[in-house]
């Protein structure tokens, strides 16, 4: 057991130690990203319980995850004796669960069940059959509003609240058929609670006479319901709170689309008045050359309090950016960096993408140079539940005798066939062994037709419907898009799922389909691109993949920059940094959404220790055409003095592996490689001048050698800001102006014409 005096002397620094001794009041703890939040909070509860004698019972600590909630208990319990009694450490809906149960006779219901989601998915799907309205709204999104309406609603029962009237009068059905089951929803939990604070004048006195401490973790989560309770339970009469201590990080809050809410933590000050402050800057986690990028890129922010994370861990060039060719070289030139690392160091790197869609290349990128990795928080691509069904229905394209792809794609989407029926279809085929799929189906309903209802006969036709006209002598591409049409596949993604997982689905099947386009594009013989190759490809690689690997070494880590929040690793690789795609499209025309966005990649800057790598294409495949992309203005957010850039889109393989090796300055090489920004310090280079900048430049440029007045492709061009650069495309606006692509030394740019001049 470490005793809580030493280690608060010891091991903390005097800003932790301030927020740990700090005494009764109202005290917000701005923790920046590793920081060391977690040892505060806990420390903090050990000094009340150790040093101060307070009643362990008459403190109360909330967090967000059950695991969050168990590590702060082992931390708090290693600093107690064994026989000290630990306070209540958990989420906000356990401790509203804990209140209800102690208080049967004010709670609403003095028993009741609790409704998990599921449940929640058959009362509403009840209502909805119930009234006829299910071409109206999916199920999954009338739960989801249900939720949404359940924080709003506990403000103001405004009809601005609800988006549709029929989501009104679903919500209205819920609630009668929810208490007439005396049960309770998750969100319920919190608002009973909260209408107890509220309406029983004698509860709250009483709560507030036991409850002398409340400790919040990841204060930025919270939301509108969760901010009103605290302030419920810590606020008096007077309007002063007892002790609250609210330990958080609104550059960190990234879950809106989670109820959220970034301005809590801004007005905590206003809400909890008088309130001190106390800034938490030291960063134990990462190197200086990314926290100082970290922090100017999230300065852009307007919703936050101001903070400058500072190390004691210097180290230079420890940013790599990389400009690629195209998402496939995107892939290949990170992987190629993973192969450059020796063995011992890959046991901690992650590679970060926006969305799930973005791993398909990178996991085939990996999967052929035989580095083993592991998917957090999500799948692999072509083991995701949409993706396999569209797969099962090209598989029995390629082989009707295929029962497997057969029954998974039979009642998807629903066609009313259930499992009684399945069972007569199994043992009717049994008579039949030489039939194939489909030759069967049309036996069935030939031989049948009196034993078999309509509505059955119905379901076996429209799914013969799908493959009529369809064989595997058409081009993959083409399949796919009339299996999508027939089974209006897209659609049954948006019934079944909630908006947010539905997109996510539907960004999945338009990767797929862009997979089996690029792979019909990429090669030239004709026989290569066959529905039956693509499909053993795909076999091959997920054999490959499933293989066990070296023991030795360790998997790489690929996930969402959602799911990288809370963890570190020594090398971190963001990829897809391009406009439309990291920020999101949908980001683009919203202020709040434009800097939660930055708020996200500021997270996954700041998960690495040692290295990091930011990643962009500058054009991406699109159904067979490709397209030109924009880097993310985030690039442009960082000094240019903090990171290497490098235009890999002109480097062969060998020349990347020598850059990659002279980045991480592992072998001298022969041969420089160019880095626009600072140069390695380790590595003798001459500095970068403008003829050989622009001589580089040029060999990524494509010729489109147009007739656009005096502005020619590949012609040299000055910029009062950006300096000299190299036109890349020409774009006839009106007048005498053009709309110029250009290539600069800090990137590319799209400019109208007047603002250039040519040299």
């Amino acid at each position: 057991m470490k005793h809580i005096d030493t280690f608060i002397k010891e091991e903390l620094n005097p800003q932790q130690q301030k927020a740990v001794i700090h005494e009764n009041g109202s005290v917000l703890v701005i923790a920046g990203a590793g920081s060391g939040k977690t040892r505060v909070i806990t420390a903090r509860i050990a000094h009340l319980i150790a040093n101060k004698k307070v009643d362990p019972n008459s403190i109360i600590a909330l967090t967000f995850t059950n695991k969050a909630a168990g590590e702060m208990k082992e931390r708090v319990a290693s600093f107690l004796d064994e026989d000290t009694k630990i306070p209540f450490i958990g989420t906000f809906h356990s401790y509203c669960l804990l209140l209800l149960r102690k208080n049967p006779k004010i709670a609403p219901f003095e028993n009741f069940s609790i409704l998990d989601e599921e449940d929640q998915r058959t009362i509403v799907k009840k209502i909805i059959k119930y009234h006829g309205l299910e071409k109206q709204i999916p199920i999954p999104q009338a739960v989801s509003q249900i939720s949404n309406l359940k924080n709003k609603l506990a403000f103001s029962f405004d009809e601005k609240n609800f988006i549709k009237p029929v989501i009104r009068d679903i919500y209205t059905a819920y609630e009668v058929e929810r208490k007439a089951a005396r049960s309770l929803d998750f969100d319920d939990l919190l608002l009973e609670t909260l209408k107890l604070f509220f309406q029983n004048s004698d509860f709250k006195k009483k709560f507030q006479s036991k409850i002398n401490h409340i400790l919040v973790d990841e204060y930025q989560d919270t939301n509108l319901v969760q901010h009103e309770l605290l302030k419920q339970m810590t606020l008096g009469n007077d309007n002063k709170s007892k002790s609250i201590c609210a330990v958080g990080d609104e550059d960190q809050s990234i879950y809106s689309w989670r109820g959220a809410v970034v301005a809590n933590m801004l007005k905590f000050d206003e809400d909890f008045a008088p309130v001190t402050k106390i800034k938490i800057e030291q960063n134990y986690r990462s190197v200086i050359p990314i926290l100082e990028a970290a922090n100017e890129i999230i300065k852009n922010n307007k919703l936050r309090n101001k903070k400058n994370l500072w190390s004691t861990r210097k180290a230079k060039n420890r940013i790599l950016s990389l400009s690629n060719k195209s998402e496939y070289q995107e892939a290949d030139n990170i992987t190629q960096f993973i192969n450059t690392l020796p063995k011992s160091k890959r046991n901690s790197i992650a590679i970060l993408y926006r969305t799930h869609f973005q791993s398909r290349i990178i996991e085939e990128a990996l999967t052929s140079r035989g580095i083993p990795y592991k998917i957090i928080g999500g799948i692999q691509f072509y083991q995701r539940k949409e993706i396999k069904d569209i797969i099962a229905y090209l598989r029995l394209i390629a082989n009707p005798f295929d029962r497997v792809s057969f029954f998974r794609i039979l009642n998807i989407p629903s066609r009313g066939i259930g499992n009684k029926f399945e069972n007569i279809i199994v043992e009717e085929w049994e008579k039949h062994p030489n039939l194939n799929a489909l030759e069967f189906l049309n036996t069935l309903i030939e031989e049948q037709s009196n034993e078999l209802t309509t509505r059955r006969i119905e379901a076996l036709k429209s799914f013969l419907d799908v493959f009529y006209g369809l064989d595997k002598s058409k081009s993959t591409s083409f399949l796919i898009k009339i299996i999508l049409e027939k089974t209006a596949y897209v659609g049954y993604l948006k019934d079944s799922y909630e908006e947010q997982e539905s997109e996510a689905k539907i960004e999945n099947i338009r990767e797929l389909q862009q997979s089996v386009s690029y792979y019909e594009n990429s090669s030239s013989n004709e026989n290569t691109k066959t529905l039956e190759n693509f499909l053993h490809s795909i076999s091959l690689m997920q054999e490959h993949s499933d293989k066990p690997k070296e023991k030795s070494i360790p998997p790489v880590l690929l996930m969402t920059l959602h799911a990288a929040k809370g963890l570190e690793f020594d090398t971190v690789i963001i990829s897809g940094l391009e406009e439309g795609i990291f920020p999101s499209s949908r980001s683009l025309n919203n202020n709040e959404s434009l800097e939660e966005e930055r708020r996200l990649f500021y997270v996954g800057i700041t998960r690495a220790k040692e290295r990091l790598i930011i990643s962009h294409a500058l054009g991406r495949n699109t159904f067979g055409q490709f397209n030109e992309q924009t880097a993310s203005r985030f690039l442009d957010e960082i000094p240019f003095n903090l990171i290497q850039e490098v235009n890999a889109s002109f480097l062969h393989s060998s020349q990347t592996s020598q850059m990659f090796n002279q980045w991480l300055g592992t072998k001298n090489q022969e041969k420089e490689i160019i880095f626009f920004g600072t140069i390695p310090s380790k590595v003798k280079t001459k500095a970068v001048n403008k003829t050989k900048f622009l001589k580089e430049a040029k060999k990524m440029t494509n010729l489109n050698n147009l007739s656009n007045g005096p502005w020619k492709s590949n012609q040299i061009v000055s910029h009062k800001k950006f300096g000299s650069g190299i036109i890349k495309k020409v774009e006839k606006k009106d007048g005498n102006d053009y709309y110029i692509t250009a290539i600069f030394k800090s990137g590319i740019k799209k400019l109208l014409s007047s603002y250039l001049k040519r040299v």
